[in-house]
C-alpha cells in the first residue's frame, strides 16, 4: 500500500501566490509582535506563510492578517481577516538550536475584508 503525503488529504487545493502579509496578534492574544513576510500559498481554507520569527507563533494561537494587495499610486489596497495557527514547519533539522525560518500554515476565521486608501496627492478621478 503506498503511502500517503499530508498535502493529498487536503480539502482544498492549494495555488502559489507572492503578495506580502503583516501578521499581529488578535485582539484577544496578549503577546505583542509584528511580522512581516510573504504568502506562499492560498487556498479556499487557508494561507500558508514564511517567517523569520517561527519563536512567536504556536498551534491554536488566533492572528490577525492583513494581505497586501498590488498596488496602484493612487490606491493602497489589502484583504484582512482573523485567522487560527494550524501548523508549523521548520526549515532547519528539528535538533537544529537555531532554526530561524518556518513555514506557517493558518485557517480563515471568516471571510476576508477588503480595505482600500486613497493615498495623498493624487485626484480621486475614476
Amino acid at each position: 500500500m503506498s503511502e500517503k503525503k499530508h498535502e493529498d488529504y487536503r480539502e482544498f487545493e492549494r495555488h502559489p501566490i507572492d503578495f506580502s502579509i503583516e501578521v499581529c496578534p488578535a485582539s484577544d492574544q496578549a503577546t505583542p509582535f509584528f511580522d512581516q513576510s510573504k504568502l506562499n500559498n492560498i487556498s479556499g481554507g487557508g494561507v500558508c506563510f514564511s517567517t523569520l520569527q517561527p519563536e512567536f507563533y504556536y498551534a491554536g494561537q488566533h492572528v490577525a492578517l492583513k494581505v497586501r494587495m498590488p498596488g496602484t499610486d493612487q490606491v493602497d489596497a489589502s484583504m484582512e481577516c482573523q485567522a487560527k495557527v494550524v501548523w508549523i514547519h521548520y526549515a532547519g533539522q528539528p535538533d537544529d538550536q537555531e532554526r530561524k525560518h518556518a513555514l506557517i500554515g493558518v485557517c480563515l476565521d471568516g471571510f476576508m475584508s477588503f480595505e482600500s486608501q486613497h493615498l495623498h496627492g493624487h485626484g480621486d478621478s475614476v
